[in-house]
């Protein structure tokens, strides 16, 4: 929609901003048990987690670093060792 000013020599346009929409947040498994949408699924492991694997969460994405030294899932939300790490 423009809405459109007239002044004594130029008229001037202006836009209404829309706003922005708002990104879905993948909650990690961490923040689901916190607000008790769901149980916590212990997975077994073969092998340890390292960088890289495949999320055992949900076998789509692979596990990469946070800010907090803990291994995430960016497609699920899978946070392993809540606690993270020491630097």
């Amino acid at each position: 929609m423009k809405l459109i000013i007239s002044t004594l020599k130029t008229p001037i346009i202006t836009m209404k901003k829309t706003p922005p929409k708002k990104q879905k947040k993948n909650l990690s498994s961490f923040e689901k048990l916190l607000l008790g949408l769901e149980k916590p699924n212990l997975p077994h492991l073969k092998e340890p987690l390292r960088r890289g694997s495949v999320c055992p969460q949900c076998g789509l994405g692979t596990l990469d670093y946070n800010g907090m030294l803990q291994l995430e899932c960016h497609a699920c939300g899978f946070v392993n060792g809540e606690a993270g790490g020491c630097t």
